[in-house]
């Protein structure tokens, strides 16, 4: 290839050509640069094995595979390529769609949009309260189907899930178990639509738990709970915190 120019004021002609094999070597590159560490490790392997005259059980001691794998990689790179050695994607080809009925989605995005610093769980309890039933699961996956979580404060709410702040009494120490059991209650509802609450109480330096289910939340109950925890810990109880809940106010005031 050649062509003319004109430089300082005189005529000068340009050589050129292409490189025998500069397209293939173009191309090559372009595809081990397609190749994952997987893959170049399979091509390793396979050219040990062509170099040692394709001895298959040679090369599965060698490199510690299976024979039957060794064979397997071989015939992908005869038949594909070497683009072949790549893992396939694992990905369903038809993936299974979402099938939560539409009213539940529109509800729950509806309460979202009011309440947007809301969990899961929150928005479901009041789901449950329109007559809406789902889990707390579902109510998750639509959020995220939406774009209507808030990684910033998902991240927030994380953090604090696994490192809680324990709000005692400024001077407050705790050297022995029973010197603080915390207690609550969580509203479940079990298979059937049966409705129960549980009553929970934890030792916070112990970490020892007591769990009772109960058909109401009322004070009675509240205070067979405290009895049963009295009985069942090792331990005398000296403190317990609570969030005021009316179940536990009065028979805590009252054995206090």
């Amino acid at each position: 290839m050649s062509g003319k120019g004109k430089y300082a004021g005189k005529h000068m002609t340009i050589y050129g050509y292409v490189l025998p094999g500069a397209v293939s070597v173009a191309n090559w590159a372009n595809k081990t640069s397609k190749l994952s560490e997987e893959a170049k490790h399979r091509i390793k392997v396979i050219d040990w094995l062509k170099y040692h005259n394709g001895n298959i059980s040679l090369a599965a001691r060698h490199f510690g595979l299976g024979r039957e794998t060794i064979r397997i990689w071989r015939n992908k790179l005869d038949k594909e390529g070497l683009l072949g050695l790549n893992d396939k994607s694992r990905r369903p080809k038809n993936p299974r769609k979402p099938i939560t009925p539409y009213g539940i989605v529109s509800e729950t995005v509806k309460i979202r949009k009011q309440y947007p610093a809301w969990s899961k769980y929150k928005i479901n309890a009041l789901l449950r309260k329109k007559g809406v039933i789902t889990s707390d699961s579902n109510v998750g996956r639509i959020l995220k189907r939406k774009g209507l979580i808030n990684q910033k404060i998902s991240r927030k709410r994380s953090k604090a899930a696994k490192h809680p702040r324990a709000r005692f009494p400024r001077g407050f120490k705790i050297s022995n178990p029973g010197d603080m059991i915390q207690m609550d209650t969580k509203y479940i509802m079990l298979v059937g639509g049966r409705k129960y609450y549980q009553f929970t109480a934890i030792d916070v330096l112990s970490k020892r738990k007591i769990m009772r289910l109960y058909k109401t939340q009322t004070a009675k109950n509240g205070a067979l709970f405290l009895l049963e925890c009295i009985k069942s810990l090792p331990f005398i109880i000296k403190n317990i915190q609570t969030d005021n809940g009316a179940c536990f106010q009065k028979e805590v005031d009252t054995h206090g």
